[in-house]
Order: C-alpha cells, then sequence, then structure tokens
C-alpha cells in the first residue's frame, strides 16, 4: 500500500465552546530519485477536546477523599482512590455525543478491608456511597506500593534493590480477584524476573492490609504460573495512564469539501464499560448519516490448553507506551497525536518501548486510529480504520511481553458491541445471508460464521442504508469457552456489558430473550477468537498481519 510521509501543517480553530481544534492536512515532497506516484489529496481531519478536561478530574479525585460524606468512613484508615471513571449520560438522547458530568470512584479502605463506590457529579459535591463486595482490579498506585513493600521484605529486598529480580505486572494482577472483598485480604500479584530469565523467576504476592509477602508453592498463585521457558520481549516497566483520564474528542475526517467520517473517539482509558473497551466510538456518521450510536469492544479474555494459566478476564483500559512519531493535538491532554509516519505497536518492531500512550492518528488513502493497552504481561492493539468509500475496519492485534505463560496455547476472544442506528435508532432489521440466500434474524439470537460465502446484514427498512459485516479468516469460529460468534439483540441501556462483568468467559446469552428484531434497535456482539497454537515473540505484521483480527463493516446506500 502506499504511504505517504511528509509534513504536518496544523491550523487551530477557535469551537464555539471555546474549545481547540485542530486540522490536519498533509504535504508530500517526494525524493527525486524515486518515480512519483499520483498525489491523493490530503484528509482534513479535526480533533475538538469534549468533557471534563484533567485539571478538573484531578480536582475533582483531590476532594473527594476529603468529601464528608466519605471522611467520615475513611477516618484513621489507609486508603486510595482505585479506580475512577466516567458515567455516561443517555446514549439515545440525540446524535450528538454528550459530554459526562457524573463519575464513579472505587475507593479501598486497606485497615478494613473494605471497598466503596461513590458516585458524584462534576458540578458539586453531593455522593451517593455504598459498600461493594466486587474486587475492584489493582491499579498502577497499588502495584507501585506493592514493589516498595516487596523492596524492604528480608527474603526479596536485597535481590530487588539490586535488580537481581526485576518486579514486573502478572496475571493475574490481583489475588482471587474473583472474590468478594470480605472473604479475602486484598493481595496483589508482583512477578519477579531474574536476569537470565530462568532461575528465580516467581510471581509473589502482596498482602496489603498486612503489608506483607505471600510466597506460593509452586512459585506462583493460582491461575498464573513460572517456568524456566518464557517467550516473548523484555517488558519495559514504561508507565501506563490510569484509568478515568480526560479523553472525549470529536473527530471529523474529511477530504477537499467532502465530509466523510464524523465520530466522538474515546481513549482506552475514558472507555466505557466494567472493564472499558479500548478505543470507544460514539455517534459515528458517514456524509452525515448516523451509522453506529456506540461501537466498542468491553469484553476480553484469553483460555490456555489444560488451564496452563488462567483463564484470564483482561482489561481495555490500561494505555502503553508505543512508538508514534508526530505532535500533540493541543488541548487532549496529550491523548491525541497526529502522526508524520506510521505507528509502531509491539506488533510492528517487536519491543515493548515508546514515546506515545493515547489515541495515534495516521493519516494515508485511509485514517487510522490505533491504541496500545497494556493487561498484566499482555499487549493489545486496538485499532480503527476508517475509509472515504465508506468501509469501517474495526481491529484487535494480539502480543504480549516475556512470561512463561504465552509459550504454551492459548486462545483470546474479544468481543465488540456495534449499537447499529443505521440513519435512524428505529426501523433496523437483521439478515443473514448464507447458501445463496438472505433471510431475516426476526428475534433474538446468536449466529455462528460459517463458511466464505456468509455475511451479515443491518439495514433501515425504512430509508434503505445498510451495512454489511463480512467476517476476515483469522476471526475463528466458537468454542465452549467463546460461548457465540455474533449476537442479535434490542438495544437495552443496562446491557452495555455482559452479566457479571467481572467472569472470566463471556456471558450475554441472557439476554437472548426472544424478542423481535424486525424494525427495532439493534445491537450485534461480535466476537473473535484468536489462536496462538505457540509464541516465539511479536510476528512484525503491518496492517492486517497474523497477529490481527476484527470484521469489515461495508456501508451501503449513504
Amino acid at each position: 500500500m502506499r504511504r505517504a510521509l511528509g509534513l504536518l501543517i496544523f491550523a487551530l480553530a477557535l469551537t464555539a465552546t471555546g474549545q481547540l481544534a485542530l486540522t490536519v492536512a498533509r504535504s508530500t515532497n517526494a525524493e527525486k530519485s524515486v518515480p512519483r506516484t499520483p498525489q491523493i489529496e490530503a484528509h482534513q481531519i479535526t480533533v475538538t477536546p469534549i468533557g471534563p478536561d484533567q485539571a478538573t478530574i484531578d480536582k475533582t479525585k483531590g476532594d473527594l477523599l476529603k468529601n464528608p460524606a466519605l471522611a467520615g468512613r475513611l477516618k484513621g484508615t489507609r486508603n486510595r482512590i482505585v479506580a475512577f471513571d466516567f458515567i455516561d449520560p443517555d446514549l439515545k438522547a440525540s446524535d450528538k455525543t454528550e459530554a459526562p458530568t457524573q463519575y464513579r470512584a472505587q475507593v479501598f479502605d486497606y485497615t478494613n478491608n473494605k471497598a466503596y463506590v461513590a458516585i458524584g457529579s462534576f458540578k458539586d459535591n453531593r455522593l451517593q456511597i455504598s459498600e461493594t463486595q466486587q474486587q475492584p482490579n489493582t491499579s498502577e498506585d497499588e502495584f507501585n506500593e506493592a514493589v516498595a513493600i516487596l523492596s524492604r521484605d528480608r527474603q526479596y529486598g536485597d535481590a530487588v534493590r539490586k535488580h537481581l529480580l526485576e518486579p514486573y505486572m502478572p496475571m493475574p494482577p490481583l489475588v482471587a480477584l474473583d472474590e468478594p472483598v470480605s472473604k479475602v485480604q486484598r493481595t496483589v500479584a508482583v512477578g519477579l524476573m531474574p536476569p537470565d530469565g530462568k532461575t528465580g523467576n516467581q510471581v509473589v504476592g502482596i498482602n496489603l492490609i498486612r503489608q506483607s509477602v505471600v510466597v506460593y508453592e509452586g512459585g506462583a498463585p493460582p491461575t498464573s504460573n513460572v517456568a524456566t521457558q518464557n517467550c516473548g520481549p523484555t517488558s519495559s516497566g514504561q508507565s501506563t495512564t490510569s484509568k478515568g483520564t480526560a479523553g472525549q474528542f470529536d473527530v471529523v475526517i474529511s477530504r477537499g469539501t467532502q465530509e466523510f467520517w464524523r465520530f466522538t473517539c474515546i481513549r482506552p482509558a475514558a472507555s466505557s464499560g466494567v472493564n472499558s473497551s479500548g478505543i470507544d466510538l460514539k455517534n459515528v456518521k458517514y456524509r452525515g448519516k448516523l451509522v453506529l450510536k456506540e461501537a466498542h469492544a468491553p469484553v476480553l479474555n484469553v483460555q490456555y490448553e489444560r488451564n496452563f494459566c488462567g483463564p484470564f478476564r483482561d482489561w481495555s483500559w490500561q494505555e502503553g507506551m508505543f512508538v508514534a512519531n508526530g505532535l500533540d493535538v493541543p488541548g487532549t491532554n496529550g491523548g491525541i497525536r497526529m502522526c508524520t509516519e506510521e505507528p509502531q505497536t509491539i506488533l510492528e518492531n517487536g519491543t515493548d518501548t515508546g514515546n506515545f500512550r493515547g489515541v495515534a492518528i495516521w493519516d494515508r488513502e485511509d485514517v487510522t486510529l490505533v491504541s496500545e493497552l497494556n493487561a498484566g504481561w499482555y499487549r493489545y492493539i486496538s485499532k480503527w480504520v476508517f475509509h472515504d468509500d465508506g468501509v469501517i475496519e474495526p481491529r484487535f492485534g494480539f502480543g504480549a511481553t516475556f512470561n512463561s505463560c504465552v509459550c504454551h496455547n492459548h486462545e483470546h476472544h474479544v468481543y465488540w458491541r456495534f449499537d447499529f442506528d443505521v440513519n435512524t435508532d428505529i426501523n433496523n432489521a437483521a439478515y443473514e445471508f448464507s447458501k445463496g440466500s438472505l433471510k431475516l434474524i426476526d428475534t433474538e439470537a446468536m449466529r455462528p460464521r460459517a463458511g466464505d460465502d456468509q455475511y451479515f446484514l443491518v439495514r433501515n427498512l425504512v430509508s434503505g442504508e445498510s451495512v454489511k459485516i463480512v467476517a476476515n479468516p483469522l476471526d475463528g469460529n466458537y468454542d465452549k469457552f467463546g460461548k457465540g460468534d455474533l449476537w442479535f439483540l434490542k438495544y437495552k441501556s443496562n446491557e452495555i456489558d455482559d452479566v457479571g462483568g467481572s467472569g472470566s468467559s463471556i456471558n450475554i446469552d441472557p439476554y437472548v430473550s426472544g424478542e423481535s428484531l424486525n424494525g427495532t434497535d439493534l445491537v450485534v456482539w461480535y466476537g473473535c477468537h484468536w489462536r496462538h497454537d505457540h509464541f516465539d515473540g511479536p510476528i512484525p505484521a503491518h496492517g492486517d498481519g497474523p497477529n490481527t483480527a476484527g470484521p469489515n463493516l461495508i456501508l451501503q446506500g449513504f
């Protein structure tokens, strides 16, 4: 594929709300010795930040633990905010994204081994507080505290301080993650890797209640594993982005006078869902017509053969570093970077190092949005590609850093949730084309992928626009753990995640209640099942390489 490298030209414009928008044009200068190819006019890409900025979020977090409603419960305790995310307004209110005005914070009291959920507003200091039994996932601050405790330990402290053992984030990140808070003491897992990657490899637990080290028989807690064989590039240990970071942006992609795409892009650290959902898109429009109310990947998990490790329910908010050369869009808190050359993730360059975390935008014949995500030793790539001719490519890539587990056969499962509003949020219907005929999917159902001639269609029955869903060869087929390939459901506002949310295997079958889908508001869950039969390091793979999966959404009649 032809790639135009060149100089980014920036033009700042002040929006009606006083926010900065960035328009990007690309000028190309071919080397004289290189034969010229016909130039393609550059896209103009405008990015406008919306929602609470980072200063507002930081102030809210700083004031939260001092709020009388919470401070009384936490008086005299060791505590911290473990997670912070945004509560989305009603997605169906309009075809424009409404900035979140409320937040949800998870607070842990280590003195009494208790967890709280605080729901508040960015506009005032009123709080709704409840105790919860659901373990919040571990945070980077917790992991850093665990390493600090480990560095003071009699058995391990000297080796950690002298870098004879290097700490890393393992899986599971929290021992007994699925156990109720009251049943276990909060214990963060820390991996320890020797310089040779062999002798002494271990995963220990750090009990944050007792501030003590827990050593496990076999060298690792249940569902984790250690061995002398390790695979993958070395973890760089670079910092990651915290959940609940400012990161909502309205994006417009045009070429000349023609607007092609308009949508809201939400960076992974600000995305929706219990475990977040990678790059989250809302109100996706093509040539001015609505296509998708929301498109994201709320469920991500992995299963190993014979449960050598795991299974694990992964998360999609922890942005890691990758190489993205270019300039940050002003006003985006460093969350959007316009690239002067193609971004390089772990799948392209085989390393765990980089100079950027967030969403990188790369303009060529098409426009790509990409982010790299950390989940323990896993490295995931969340990507969207937009074509001028009305094709959207949702993609997920799968990599990992140096550890024992990924040497063994395993299968990654990612599940996109496409809330289709094809022109309108009503009058939509779904069809399956197979064996030469197109058949209506008249009630809620799961459909397996079956053959190269199969595709699915979501159509507006009144205005006629449609979106064709075409599988790619690496998308795989479901098994007992994977549960399904595609689910066709009627939209319900409380079905953003699967049922339960914290279990390893996806659980959305309870949503299939037999309701009619003919002329309604449709949601399609699309599962990919990517098998790793062996691991000898990431395979360099530009575009849709062997480590990447995802369908094509082909717009028709727009």
